[in-house]
């Protein structure tokens, strides 16, 4: 009796934190990060085990990805999917977010982990916060916080550490790991910062959706989805289901309702879970080897969201976040 007395208790507890908004938006953002970070390590598995190109999942995770979720928002929206195209300006601006932000940040990332692994690319992604920060400072002719600051020493040092190990006359990880890595953080940065306007008329769910689709189509010039490489059976088609379903078209819609419970900067900060999903995964199901100083450059990295998210900010409403 005294078991089923405590499981009753803790049920109720349960069920009060569900309930509470808060808590409920804090784990779907958890959720979230963490099925992102998993993805990549599927990803990886994928390339190293199944010999299945990283071109072609990059591209037809986006192919896939992006037809799935217009036909979700068509069956919810119906023709209004397609006013986004009826405006030249946004159907101009929609394009440049597909074609330089969603394009090379899905395609660079997956790139990157085909030449590294999952952990290093996750981590390199997570260096578009300084990125935004430096753009910031410039575009704007403002001096950077102290926060702001101290977030671009530790970024620099985390990709120093885990580029070189702390050899300035050699790197630690391919230079084309390196590239794409670093690209893709280019292009979070410019899909983070761009599509302002795009946000205040549309939903973000369907910017992804549509940029995914555009993105994929693009790619697929140069990885077709009909041209197979590598191993397929029900182990790596089962897994490259799971990179459509579980990395691209889920965490995005159970991010999405997070952000509208907590908000995008409590948000963003609880997606910081991701590069911490994706080294775990990496090392204990893949057994990837990391250094002890790959682990310092990974918490300089990941320090900097948290620097960036204690900063004071203004008084002012919070923004549509997009992810």
């Amino acid at each position: 009796m005294s078991y089923v007395k405590y499981f009753t208790k803790a049920r109720g507890v349960i069920f009060l934190m569900l309930n509470n908004r808060s808590t409920r938006g804090a784990l779907l953002c958890i959720f979230s990060a963490c099925l992102w970070g998993f993805t990549g390590t599927v990803g990886q598995f994928l390339f190293q085990q199944m010999g299945i190109s990283s071109k072609w999942l990059a591209s037809n995770r986006m192919l896939a990805a992006g037809i799935l979720l217009l036909i979700y928002i068509y069956w919810r929206r119906g023709k209004e999917i397609f006013d986004i195209w009826k405006n030249k300006k946004d159907a101009k601006d929609m394009l440049l977010f597909s074609l330089i932000g969603m394009l090379f940040m899905q395609y660079g990332y997956f790139l990157a982990i085909g030449h590294s692994n999952a952990a290093t690319a996750t981590v390199l992604q997570y260096l578009a916060p300084v990125m935004i920060v430096i753009y910031v400072s410039i575009r704007y002719h403002k001096m950077p916080s102290f926060f702001e600051f101290a977030a671009v020493l530790c970024a620099l040092l985390g990709t120093f550490l885990l580029a070189t190990h702390g050899n300035v006359k050699s790197l630690s990880i391919s230079p084309l790991a390196l590239f794409w890595g670093l690209l893709s953080a280019v292009a979070l940065a410019f899909y983070t910062v761009f599509p302002k306007n795009l946000l205040q008329k549309y939903d973000t769910i369907l910017l992804i959706a549509w940029g995914m689709l555009i993105g994929g189509i693009c790619t697929n010039f140069v990885a077709p989805f009909w041209h197979l490489e590598g191993t397929f059976n029900f182990v790596s088609i089962g897994c490259i289901l799971f990179v459509i379903f579980f990395g691209a078209m889920l965490p995005y819609l159970t991010f999405l309702y997070g952000v509208k419970y907590i908000g995008p900067t409590k948000s963003s900060l609880l997606a910081s879970v991701e590069p911490l999903s994706s080294t775990a995964a990496s090392v204990l199901w893949l057994h990837t080897h990391l250094e002890s100083i790959d682990y310092i450059g990974i918490a300089c990295i990941i320090a900097t969201v948290f620097l960036l998210s204690i900063q004071p900010k203004p008084k002012i409403k919070e923004q549509k976040s997009i992810q």
